[in-house]
């Protein structure tokens, strides 16, 4: 596995700051939730409900930045600096039309979308109704964030995203406290407090952002008279690329949240241990993550050089390297699934409820991670996006959500098993991934 050094060290070089960057940003909704969770139970379900919307608008953000990162990758590694900049603008445009509509529409309409989400347990729709009403302020600010964020990482100078998501948490922690108990002499607003702080703390990380995307000016941004010319046949290439990603994200994300609609069901117990199960494992698996998008860019820049032999090499690399972590991670995670239960003010019941599904979710690490490297990181990264988004949305849509509906809503069995049949669906994926790698038809040049 380590045989190249210079890959090994491009592998480290990258994927530091990326893991560290996706693990600030868990950081974040795990302080939310250890804050909030100080309330209550109640106030911990619905908080979480209401970033079910965040979520999806999330999810929608990340896979317009997932097709960019897809060109931005390639045009690096062809060093065509206008196909760099025609990618930003789309970019910009589509992650600032998603976020107004996702802005007004969950403003408007907060307290319906509730509703939706939580079905019979009511309890928990003022407080859920009240956070997202003020974060869906910060929608836009994230989306145009993560879209620079992206250009700088797939260029390979990923510090500044970095040192924005360090901001965004450090302005987050301490507001959070300041707001959510009413400290240094200001009224107690608890979920009111948490949602302000997490607008505060996404203005303060696109500055930073900003700030950092403004040394390569010239690079990603074009004079405003230029901007919309666009090479010829450029929108149709981009978007035959890239809307498989955005419905493989956007889908992807819907289906998940049926699973929380549907455990949300279940009881305000459930709802917060699945909370909490979810939290940890995005924090965990920050490592993962960071080498799913560490083989996007460098297996996307050498596929733009023109060395597919040489992409071929580090998409094994990368698939081998995420294995391991998976797994390591996976027995983490079990051995910690206790302790984790006590940093969270939650009933005996609750808390045995939320350390068997934190075991399960260790269990499914290992097949979780290959098939995220694979889907998110190397064949999205070579042009595959058709075959992702049938094998990411398949697996939800046809074993995933009917087998926690059918768990869940129809046998009412207990939230760890529903949880467990919602990860059944990365079995399937790992077995069509392992597939279609076989043949080499997944890696395609869509720049040269």
């Amino acid at each position: 596995m380590f045989k190249n050094r210079e890959l090994l060290k491009n592998y480290i070089r990258l994927v530091i700051p990326l893991t560290l960057q996706n693990l600030i940003t868990s950081s974040v909704n795990l302080l939310d939730n250890l804050m909030i969770g100080r309330l209550s139970e109640v106030e911990l379900a619905g908080v979480a409900m209401a970033n079910k919307v965040f979520f999806v608008y999330n999810l929608m953000v990340f896979g317009i930045c997932s097709g960019a990162t897809v060109f931005f990758s390639q045009f690096w590694g062809k060093q065509d600096r206008r196909g760099i900049r025609s990618v930003m603008t789309v970019g910009l445009c589509l992650s600032l039309g998603f976020g107004l509509i996702f802005t007004i529409g969950a403003g408007l309409f907060s307290r319906q979308l509730m509703g939706i989400l939580v079905g019979r347990s009511v309890e928990v729709i003022p407080s859920g109704t009240a956070y997202l009403k003020i974060s869906v302020l910060g929608y836009v600010l994230f989306g145009l964030n993560i879209i620079m964020g992206t250009g700088l990482k797939a260029i390979e100078r990923p510090r500044a995203p970095l040192f924005g998501s360090l901001v965004s948490l450090s302005v987050n922690a301490v507001l959070n406290y300041i707001l959510i108990f009413g400290k240094l002499g200001l009224p107690a607003l608890g979920v009111r407090g948490a949602a302000i702080a997490t607008v505060t703390a996404r203005l303060m990380e696109l500055i930073v952002v900003l700030a950092g995307i403004s040394r390569y000016k010239s690079l990603f941004f074009a004079p405003l008279r230029e901007a919309f010319k666009l090479p010829a046949g450029f929108l149709g290439g981009y978007f035959r690329t890239s809307l498989p990603v955005f419905f493989n994200e956007s889908l992807w994300g819907v289906g998940v949240t049926i699973y929380s609609t549907v455990i949300v069901r279940l009881g305000s117990g459930p709802a917060a241990a699945h909370s909490i199960v979810g939290t940890v494992e995005n924090m965990l698996f920050a490592l993962v993550f960071g080498t799913a998008t560490a083989a996007g860019v460098i297996v996307g820049k050498e596929i733009g050089s023109g060395n597919r032999g040489g992409a071929l090499e580090k998409a094994h690399f990368f698939q081998k390297m995420a294995a391991a972590q998976g797994l390591a991670t996976g027995i983490i995670l079990f051995a910690l699934s206790g302790p984790i239960t006590l940093l969270f003010n939650m009933t005996p019941e609750t808390r045995e409820i939320c350390t068997v599904m934190l075991r399960i979710c260790a269990c499914a690490m290992f097949l979780k991670a290959f098939s995220t490297s694979a889907i998110v990181g190397t064949m999205r990264s070579g042009g595959d996006t058709v075959f992702c988004m049938l094998c990411d949305v398949g697996g939800v849509w046809f074993i995933g959500v009917p087998l926690v509906i059918v768990t869940g809503l129809v046998m009412r069995l207990p939230a760890p098993t529903v949880l467990a049949a919602s990860y059944v669906e990365e079995l399937f994926k790992c077995f069509a991934v392992i597939i279609r790698q076989r043949r080499d038809g997944w890696l395609k040049d869509l720049v040269n």
